[in-house]
């Protein structure tokens, strides 16, 4: 959905599925009794920190097929900021950078909307691997924006049994504020909230072991849920910055 902020973390060894990978590996998820509400506060947070510049891929058509791009095609960000990018193309899109900007490799499915840190300084090209359907993005990394990489303080957990649950199953964030979610479950997972403020239906998608950042960027009380496995949910709380 468009209130959700993406970046992807490496799954873990045997995970299946595409094979997304951010800048930093997670720390430990927080942990709750089972069956125990917890509500988790992140506090209050930089704005440079907790706003992700964004950019879209688009598709634009012509006579000989269609072509890609990124909107805008340039910008720049300070070493440690996050850069939201929305999959509007109809593609799926797995980015690659050059040089190395710290990102092994982001899969964007269609209509999922990501963010990707940045760690080192300096000029990049970020690109779809596939040249097929290839967008191209000129990213300049300079400064210090002093943001450090969000711990994980979701969990999705569950075994085989049909029993999957969010921990905690209460959580206070600040408008915009990066949190990380973590798949500890053995399959895939979807994360839907509703309401869906931004209508787009481009919900965050986790592959098991995977960790991702989200956002959501309109304060308000949200339902998030396991799009597969709808009795795991989560009450959100998003309060003013």
């Amino acid at each position: 959905m468009a209130l959700l902020t993406v970046a992807g973390c490496a799954p873990t060894a045997g995970g299946t599925g595409s094979p997304n990978t951010a800048v930093a590996q997670p720390a430990s998820s927080r942990k709750a009794g089972p069956g125990s509400p917890v509500a988790a506060s992140l506090g209050d947070a930089s704005p440079t920190c907790t706003k992700a510049t964004k950019v879209a891929i688009v598709a634009t058509a012509s006579g000989a097929g269609d072509t890609y791009s990124f909107s805008p095609s340039r910008l720049t960000i300070r070493r440690g900021g996050f850069l939201a990018i929305s999959n509007k193309s109809g593609q799926v899109h797995a980015l690659i950078s050059a040089p190395d900007a710290g990102i092994v490799s982001s899969v964007l499915d269609k209509q999922e909307r990501q963010v990707v840190q940045f760690p080192r300084n300096g000029r990049f090209t970020v690109q779809s691997a596939d040249a097929t359907h290839r967008a191209v993005l000129r990213v300049t990394v300079s400064g210090e924006s002093g943001c450090g990489t969000p711990k994980p303080t979701l969990a999705i957990s569950g075994a085989g049994t049909g029993k999957y649950s969010f921990t905690p199953t209460a959580l206070t964030v600040a408008a915009t504020a990066n949190f990380a979610v973590v798949n500890n479950s053995h399959v895939a997972q979807t994360v839907i909230c509703t309401p869906d403020s931004g209508g787009n239906g481009d919900n965050s998608q986790l592959d098991r072991g995977e960790t991702q950042l989200l956002a959501i960027d309109k304060p308000g009380r949200y339902v998030c849920s396991s799009l597969q496995h709808n009795t795991a949910k989560v009450t959100v709380t998003v309060k003013n910055t």
